[in-house]
């Protein structure tokens, strides 16, 4: 069996080990097990049924997790995103005022556009056109963007809604749990040498959130045929599209999803050996967004808003996953949270707070980080423009949130920097850039 699993996902050939794979997946799975709680939450209050969205979430997370290891060999989670969870639950519902079922239409069709262009490897090519330092800019927006989702569950940076306004308390429950999470990491990784720092802060931070209070208390998960009650459901909802009104949510969920995933699956391998330069690359490339994009498709047939590569992987990537072991291991736990309700509840969403931070610091490329050692390699192979572009994006995700604003300010400084040196802009990197400012412009209107 040793040598099966380590031939079949070309475990050493990526500089890994089973048991290293294994803990990978299984703290990837703690860093996000709280999406089967949180996104039943959101979702029911656009109307959704809790145990329904419940079902759905555990349900396709976990299978195309599955498929993700499987087939493309990735260490890649794949689970509701929360942005557009939110997206669908408060706007689309509550304000456009769509009915839920609507709602579950516009994702599909989102999803629809998502998945053809997915099948005629249009993603594959946008990934393409991206160039390395923009990858490596990317990186950082990514890493900068895990930073404020972890200070965003401390409550060291206070949020209206998904935008920052300002510092938070600094000396609060949520804030302590940050504080001991990460001297933990620290402890373990640096001074002890030890894997599973990750997992280690993640279950001592969930032992310390439930010992003062900060569990969530939220509502039990009901078993029963409400379970299934918005499956094929958004069928009933498929002539929204005759609606003028659900042109601009399709294409701005499409948008998000679209490029978003793009972002993530590069800025969490592009200093790993997962997408090492042996061969296999591109169908590496090739499978993992082929899965990511069945995945978009199948979410709203079940019931919930679009299953997209999940930041959190970066957690089981940190501790060393690099195959499809890793998205094996966490999509089999996701599947027992069937069974595990109880223990899910355990592990609530502040206690990863520390993790998501320690992982945003370690995603910033080797460029930023040679700045404070002696590597000054891939950083002086940034120009100027590269470092002002690399500047504005990562000031774009502090102020607004989003990955789609940075990708559009880092896709508009190559365009200037390729018409400064006389050259083409890549096809598709300017259509990316268009289609994302197209649809930035959408939102802000609405």
């Amino acid at each position: 069996m040793k040598n099966y699993l380590n031939n079949r996902f070309r475990i050493s050939e990526r500089n890994s080990s089973i048991t290293v794979e294994l803990l990978a997946g299984l703290s990837t799975f703690m860093s996000l097990s709280y999406i089967v709680v949180v996104n039943p939450a959101i979702l029911s209050e656009g109307g959704i049924d809790k145990s329904a969205v419940f079902f759905a979430t555990v349900l396709v997370s976990g299978i195309f997790t599955i498929i993700m290891g499987w087939k493309a060999n990735l260490p890649f989670a794949l689970a509701p995103g929360l942005e557009m969870d939110a997206y669908v639950a408060f706007y689309i519902v509550g304000v456009l005022g769509f009915s839920w079922i609507q709602g579950l239409a516009i994702v599909f069709y989102s999803t629809l556009i998502f998945f053809i262009l997915t099948a005629l490897k249009l993603r594959h090519k946008i990934v393409d056109s991206i160039p390395d330092l923009m990858k490596h800019n990317l990186a950082a927006a990514v890493g900068i963007f895990i930073i404020m989702i972890g200070f965003k569950l401390s409550g060291i940076v206070s949020f209206h809604d998904a935008t920052p306004i300002g510092l938070g308390d600094f000396t609060s429950k949520s804030a302590i749990c940050l504080y001991i999470g990460i001297s933990i990491i620290f402890i373990v990784e640096k001074i002890l040498s030890f894997k599973g720092s990750i997992l280690i802060s993640i279950i001592v931070m969930a032992l310390y959130c439930n010992f003062v209070g900060l569990s969530g208390g939220t509502e039990p998960i009901i078993y029963s045929k409400q379970m299934f009650s918005a499956t094929g459901k958004f069928v009933e909802g498929l002539s929204v599209i005759l609606n003028p009104n659900s042109w601009a949510p399709i294409l701005i969920l499409f948008l998000v999803d679209f490029y978003g995933s793009v972002a993530k699956i590069i800025g969490l391998t592009v200093n790993t050996e997962i997408f090492s330069k042996n061969g296999s690359e591109d169908e590496k490339i090739k499978g993992g967004l082929m899965v990511d994009g069945f995945a978009a498709l199948f979410s709203p047939i079940f019931g919930t808003s679009s299953i997209t590569t999940f930041v959190e992987s970066s957690v089981g990537i940190k501790e060393g996953g690099r195959t499809g072991l890793t998205a094996i291991t966490c999509g089999i736990l996701l599947l027992f949270c069937f069974l595990l309700v109880p223990l899910i509840k355990f592990v609530p969403v502040v206690a990863t707070s520390a993790a998501l931070v320690w992982v945003g610091l370690w995603l910033m490329p080797k460029g930023m980080i040679s700045m404070f050692s002696k590597d000054k390699t891939v950083w002086k192979s940034y120009q100027s423009i590269d470092k002002v572009i690399l500047a504005v994006m990562s000031l774009a995700v502090i102020v607004s949130f989003s990955l789609q604003y940075a990708m559009i300010l880092g896709y508009s400084g190559y365009i200037i920097k390729s018409i400064l040196n006389k050259e083409k802009p890549n096809i598709y990197l300017l259509a990316s850039f268009i289609l994302l400012l197209v649809g930035s412009l959408a939102q802000l209107m609405q």
